[in-house]
């Protein structure tokens, strides 16, 4: 789990700091708001309407069982100088 968290971290600082900013650079206002419905449309078709909303609540559920649900016990506390 700690190998997958370590790629994780990596990849997903890749994709929201370069990846994603240089694909959304390449298209147009429009193009990106057609390519915005067509996401929300795949996602309807396999998760239903409420399918986002309803699989947040349920890993909420999840995290609340297995004492996962309060982020700050795992939260390094800031540096006091």
């Amino acid at each position: 789990m700690e190998l997958f968290a370590r790629m994780y971290d990596s990849h997903s600082a890749r994709e929201d700091t370069i990846v994603f900013p240089a694909w959304k650079s390449t298209l147009s206002p429009e193009q990106f708001d057609e390519m915005s419905e067509k996401f929300e449309e795949i996602e309807h078709k396999q998760f239903g309407e409420d399918g986002f909303d309803k699989a947040v609540k349920e890993i909420a559920a999840i995290e609340k069982q297995l004492g996962l649900a309060d982020l700050s016990q795992f939260t390094a506390s800031p540096i006091e100088r």
